[in-house]
C-alpha cells in the first residue's frame, strides 16, 4: 500500500514539475534573447548560488570568499535578499540587527566580518547601485544566492551542488529539490561540489566531473566542511572545553545531517530537535528546549551558527541561554583546488572582466 501511495504521489507531482520547468525555461529564454534586460554595475560582481532550494552551503562559501578577498586587500560588500525577513526595501545589516529584520544568513556574515558592508534588498540591481553610491571604498560585490536573479549581471558565477545530491541527478520541484533547470549549470563559470567526504579518490573526482557534464570553459572544485571550537551564544566567545560529554542537538536548516553527524563524532547526543529551514523560533520552541534541558541537565545545547542568529531574537531565561552553543563551519578545498580557485577569483576581481565563456 505504501509503495502504491508513493507511485501515485510521483504521478501527481510529475505534471507540476513539468509546468515549473517550462516556466523557468521561458524566463531564461527571455533573458538569453535580451527581451528581458540585464543590468551591469561598474565594479566586479561575484555571484554565489545554486540550483536547488537549499542546503548546499552557500553561506559558508560566501564567508570563504569574503575572507579570501579581504585578505588580499579587496574591500568587498555582500548583497543578499535576506530570505525570511519581515522588513522591506534596502537595509544595511548591523551586528546588532535582529534576524527577523535582515535574515539569519546576512546577520551571520555580518557578525563574522563586522568590518564588511552587508546589505539586504530584494531588487539586486537597486541594492548594488545603493551600495556603490554609499561606499566608494567597496571594490567588489558578492551576490549571495543570486544565480536565478538575472537582472543584475554577475561577472563571475559560482554554482554549488552537494556531493550526495548532484543537480544533474535531481528533479524540478515539487518532484525533486531543483528550483532551476539543471541545464542552466552551463551558465556557471565555476561549479563547486560541496559537503564532500574527505577521503575521495582521484577516480571519484573524475566520475563527478563526468556526471556534472562540466564544459571546457568551466572550472570544477570540491569542498568539505572544517569545524572549529564551539562558540558560546551568550558571550560570542569560543569554548575551548565545554565541560560536557553530551549535547542536545538543535537545527533548523535545510540539510542538518552533516551537523548531526559531527555531533555524534564528538559527543553523545542526548536528544535531537529538528526544525524546518529558517524556522522562526518562538515561545513554544523555548518551552520545548527548556523541557529537553530539564530531562538532560548534564547536557549543553548545540546548534548551528545560522540557528543561533534566530535564537537570539527569542526571549528566554539567562540560565537557558548560558547552556546554548553553536558550531561554526568553514570551507576546506579538496584535490588541491584552493590555489586555482583563489587565482581565478582574484584574476576576475582585479581585471574586472569575465574569466569564463561569454554567452
Amino acid at each position: 500500500m505504501g509503495k502504491l501511495f508513493q507511485i501515485l504521489l510521483i504521478l501527481l507531482k510529475l505534471p507540476l514539475a513539468g509546468l515549473f520547468w517550462v516556466a523557468v525555461s521561458v524566463r531564461h529564454a527571455l533573458y538569453a534573447s535580451k527581451i528581458l534586460r540585464q543590468h551591469e554595475v561598474n565594479i566586479p560582481v561575484v555571484c554565489v548560488g545554486n540550483l536547488a532550494v537549499g542546503g548546499t552551503g552557500k553561506t559558508p562559501h560566501v564567508q570563504m570568499l569574503v575572507q579570501l578577498l579581504s585578505s588580499e586587500g579587496v574591500k568587498v560588500a555582500v548583497l543578499s535578499r535576506g530570505y525570511g525577513r519581515k522588513s522591506k526595501g534596502f537595509l544595511y545589516v548591523e551586528k546588532t540587527s535582529a534576524a527577523r529584520s535582515v535574515g539569519d544568513e546576512p546577520l551571520q556574515i555580518k557578525r563574522r566580518f563586522p568590518e564588511v558592508t552587508v546589505a539586504v534588498c530584494k531588487d539586486r540591481v537597486q541594492g548594488a547601485k545603493k551600495i556603490i553610491a554609499d561606499n566608494s571604498e567597496v571594490k567588489a560585490i558578492i551576490l549571495d544566492d543570486g544565480f536565478q536573479h538575472r537582472r543584475l549581471k554577475a561577472g563571475l558565477s559560482i554554482v554549488l551542488t552537494t556531493y550526495d545530491n548532484l543537480a544533474t541527478k535531481d528533479y524540478m520541484l515539487p518532484l525533486g529539490r531543483l528550483r532551476d533547470a539543471a541545464s542552466q549549470l552551463h551558465r556557471a563559470d565555476m561549479v563547486v561540489v560541496t559537503k564532500c567526504p574527505q577521503n575521495l579518490k582521484p577516480i571519484d573526482f573524475n566520475v563527478l566531473e563526468k556526471d556534472l557534464k562540466i564544459r571546457p570553459y568551466q572550472h570544477l572544485y570540491f569542498t568539505t566542511y572544517a569545524y572549529g571550537s564551539a562558540v558560546h551564544v551568550a558571550t560570542g566567545e569560543p569554548a575551548a572545553a565545554l565541560g560536557a560529554k553530551s549535547v542536545i542537538a538543535l537545527a533548523g536548516v535545510a540539510d542538518p545531517r552533516p551537523f548531526f553527524d559531527l555531533l555524534k563524532e564528538r559527543y553523545t547526543t542526548a536528544q535531537t530537535l529538528r526544525f524546518s529551514d529558517h524556522h522562526r523560533f518562538g515561545a513554544r520552541d523555548v518551552r520545548q528546549l527548556e523541557s529537553a534541558v530539564q530531562r538532560h541537565p548534564d547536557s549543553v545545547v548545540m546548534t548551528t551558527e545560522k540557528d543561533a542568529m534566530r535564537l537570539a531574537d527569542v526571549a528566554m531565561s539567562n540560565e537557558l541561554k548560558r547552556k546554548i552553543y553553536y558550531q561554526p563551519i568553514d570551507v576546506q578545498f579538496l584535490n588541491n583546488g584552493q590555489k586555482s580557485f583563489t587565482q581565478k577569483t582574484l584574476s576576475y576581481v582585479r581585471k574586472n572582466k569575465r574569466i569564463g565563456y561569454l554567452y
